[in-house]
C-alpha cells in the first residue's frame, strides 16, 4: 500500500491524487471508493519525442509508420486505465479551437497498419533488416509499463526491434536537452494556460522545451503569424494550421490527453473540477 493512500484511509488526508498510486492501483481503488471518486479531462497530453536530428528518427517515414504502429486505444484502456482519450492531435481540446486529426487516425485498424509498413519498408527496413531503436523514460513503474507496452506493438505491427533505458529523471532531462545521444523519449507536458498555443509553442525551433529538434520555418511562421492576429477566429485557424503541419512531420507521437483522477472525501465542500485543475483552498 502506497504512503499517500495509507494517509488518506486513515482520514490523515481529505484528497489523493492518483498520480500518487502505481497504475496497477487505479482500477481496484476506484472501484473501492467509488463514492468519492472524481475525474476530469485536463490539459495535458502524454507523447514520445523523436530526436529528428538523429538517425533513424531523422526519416519522417520511419517516424510516421512508428506513430501508426501504434494502438492508442489499447494503451488507454489496459495500461493507463484511467479513462484517459487517445490522442492523434498534440493539442488537447479547448474551448473553439477546432483541433487537428491525422486522416489516418480515422482509418480501420488493417489500413492503418498496411500504411505504416509501406512507409518502414520504403525507409529501408524489413525482417531481414529490422529498424533498431531507444526508448528513454524517467524512473517509474507507470511509464515503464507504457514503454513495454510502445516498443511492443513496434515488434508485433513492423518488426521494430526497441529497447527501453531507464534513467532518473535529472539524467533524463540532460539526455533530452542535449539529444546527441537520444533518439525516443517518454514526455508530457502540462499547459500553463488554456490556450493551444501552450503546447504549440513548445515546438517552436527555439524553444527551449524543443528536445526533438524539430525545426521548421513554416512552422514559426504560423505561430508569428497567429502572435499577430488580433482576429481571435483567424488566430485559431493558423494556429491549427502549424498543428497540421507539424503532425505531418511527427517529430512526436501523441499517445493520449490526460484526465485528472483524485479520491475527495465526502465532507470537503467547494470542490470544482475545471480543466485548468486549480483548485483554491479559499474555495473550501
Amino acid at each position: 500500500m502506497s504512503a499517500a493512500l495509507q494517509l488518506y484511509e486513515q482520514d490523515q488526508s481529505d484528497i489523493l491524487d492518483f498520480d500518487a498510486l502505481p497504475a496497477t492501483a487505479w482500477s481496484r481503488v476506484r472501484q473501492q471508493y467509488a463514492a468519492e471518486y472524481l475525474s476530469h479531462s485536463a490539459r495535458a497530453v502524454s507523447f514520445v519525442g523523436f530526436n529528428v536530428n538523429h538517425p533513424p528518427l531523422s526519416d519522417r517515414r520511419v517516424r510516421r509508420a512508428l506513430a501508426m504502429a501504434v494502438d492508442r486505444s489499447i494503451l488507454t484502456q489496459y495500461v493507463t486505465g484511467g479513462g484517459e482519450q487517445p490522442a492523434f492531435g498534440f493539442v488537447p481540446p479547448m474551448p473553439s479551437y477546432p483541433g487537428v486529426v491525422p486522416e489516418w487516425a480515422g482509418w480501420p485498424t488493417e489500413r492503418r497498419l498496411e500504411e505504416a509498413r509501406r512507409l518502414y519498408q520504403e525507409a529501408g527496413y524489413s525482417p531481414e533488416r529490422p529498424l533498431e531503436v531507444e526508448i528513454r523514460y524517467n524512473t517509474s513503474d507507470n511509464h515503464r509499463q507504457m514503454a513495454l507496452a510502445v516498443a511492443a506493438m513496434w515488434k508485433q505491427n513492423l518488426g521494430v526491434r526497441a529497447s527501453i533505458v531507464n534513467q532518473e529523471f535529472k539524467v533524463f532531462l540532460d539526455a533530452r536537452t542535449r539529444k546527441a545521444d537520444t533518439e525516443a523519449f517518454r514526455a508530457g507536458w502540462i499547459g500553463d494556460f488554456q490556450d493551444p498555443v501552450n503546447f504549440l509553442d513548445i515546438l517552436q525551433s527555439a524553444n527551449g522545451q524543443n528536445d526533438t529538434g524539430y525545426a521548421d520555418p513554416a512552422y514559426d511562421a504560423l505561430l508569428e503569424r497567429a502572435a499577430a492576429e488580433p482576429e481571435s477566429e483567424r488566430r485559431l485557424a493558423l494556429l491549427a494550421e502549424a498543428e497540421a503541419l507539424m503532425l505531418e512531420q511527427q517529430p512526436v507521437m501523441p499517445i493520449y490527453f490526460y484526465v485528472s483522477r483524485r479520491l475527495v472525501k465526502p465532507w470537503v465542500r467547494g470542490w470544482q473540477d475545471n480543466l485548468l485543475d486549480r483548485h483554491e483552498t479559499r474555495d473550501f
